[in-house]
């Protein structure tokens, strides 16, 4: 199979479905969080970073046999970009109101990646 056959392939793929809705809803809410007052500027790549990279890896680890519909894929990624920015704000702000700014962004974001991960592995 050669490398054009495979990438065709993956573009009629459910996880090209997932990988493309949590790209763009990574750009949207890292810009909306940008151009906010509310959040400290990190918080926007993290965001980025989280729902746009950990949403896919998450769903190549553990979701590609049970998510089989190009529809249920992205209502899936749809879900997962809402819960993992949702945990990130809630776990850097937690931490950033007890320990300051740098170790609010830095577990934030790595405990939100890790707990996605067992979150996923526990669920199917």
């Amino acid at each position: 199979m050669s490398a054009l056959s495979r990438f065709r392939s993956w573009l009629v793929s459910v996880e090209f479905a997932v990988t493309a809705t949590a790209v763009v809803v990574a750009l949207a809410a890292g810009g909306a969080l940008a151009f906010s007052h509310v959040a400290v500027e990190r918080d926007a790549f993290a965001v980025v970073m989280l729902a746009g990279v950990a949403v896919p890896n998450v769903y190549t680890d553990s979701w590609m046999e049970t998510v089989d519909s190009h529809l249920a894929g992205v209502a899936w990624a749809l879900v997962a970009c809402v819960a993992v920015v949702a945990c990130y704000l809630l776990v850097a702000t937690g931490v950033r109101s007890v320990a300051g700014e740098p170790a609010g962004t830095v577990t934030g974001f790595v405990l939100t990646w890790l707990l996605a991960l067992v979150a996923s592995r526990t669920a199917t």
